[in-house]
């Protein structure tokens, strides 16, 4: 079975689900991407935002009977989903001591698709506090990020949840750093190196950024040759152009630069 079956099987079980609940139509392809996997299997996925409960009872059909599927909601009412077999917490997904208390209890998870409050600070902590208790691979997966644009959600000025999540993917690279001694800048943040270590890659899809957690990765990769070269190449990086104007890749303001090296 291709992604696109597990997409359109997942689209059936959203249709098909016995409470309501609505989805943006781009995410079941992605879903049947990041999730597929996962089906058949024992896995634990860990939703926030339970609304009105629909998206659970998806899960648990696409996924099949042998997954643990958990709600994470602040409305107490939420609570009437455990009568059909769910774990629902209660709480506040902004405040990390809820996090902290809800990791221990429940343990390792394969997935935690945030699709709760869409505020970026909500959306930061829920990330971070995932990050510090992910033990095994999973996946951390961030609904509805256009909130980080939306005026509705602008309480986060300048540090909005994509400015977080663009700025953690330098923690991918601090881990070549060795190979260039004395090129890269000076590390002054290694709580922050620490919290990202696991990351195997950072996906960015239209609405949805995905965390790929992977303990394996967390050695340092290190440079290596195939076979010892037997006569020296030059090198004409610098021998070309010193430099090129560019359009700039920022949908909100319209500019051309020009960019060296």
């Amino acid at each position: 079975m291709d992604h696109h079956d597990d997409e359109q099987e997942l689209l059936q079980c959203f249709l098909q689900s016995q409470e309501s609940s609505f989805k943006v139509t781009n995410y079941f392809k992605i879903y049947a991407e990041l999730f597929k996997h996962l089906r058949g299997t024992n896995c634990t996925f860990i939703e926030t935002g339970v609304f009105n409960g629909g998206s659970l009872f998806m899960w648990r059909k696409w996924l099949g009977d042998n997954a643990r599927i958990i709600g994470i909601d602040l409305n107490p009412a939420a609570k009437k989903w455990e009568q059909y077999g769910f774990e629902i917490y209660i709480g506040d997904q902004g405040d990390p001591e809820f996090w902290k208390t809800t990791f221990n209890s429940i343990g390792n998870f394969d997935v935690l698709l945030d699709d709760g409050g869409h505020q970026s600070f909500q959306q930061i902590v829920t990330v971070s506090e995932a990050l510090k208790a992910a033990k095994n691979k999973c996946i951390i997966a961030v609904e509805d990020t256009i909130t980080s644009f939306m005026k509705e959600f602008s309480a986060h000025r300048e540090h909005s949840f994509l400015e977080y999540v663009k700025d953690s993917t330098d923690s991918l690279l601090i881990k070549n750093d060795h190979f260039f001694p004395g090129e890269f800048p000076i590390v002054q943040n290694q709580k922050i190196v620490d919290l990202f270590s696991l990351i195997y890659s950072v996906r960015f899809f239209t609405g949805l950024v995905a965390y790929h957690v992977d303990p394996d990765i967390k050695e340092r990769p290190n440079l290596i040759w195939n076979k010892i070269p037997t006569e020296s190449v030059s090198d004409f990086r610098y021998n070309g152009l010193s430099s090129a104007r560019v359009d700039w890749p920022d949908p909100f303001t319209d500019k051309s630069i020009i960019v060296k090296g």
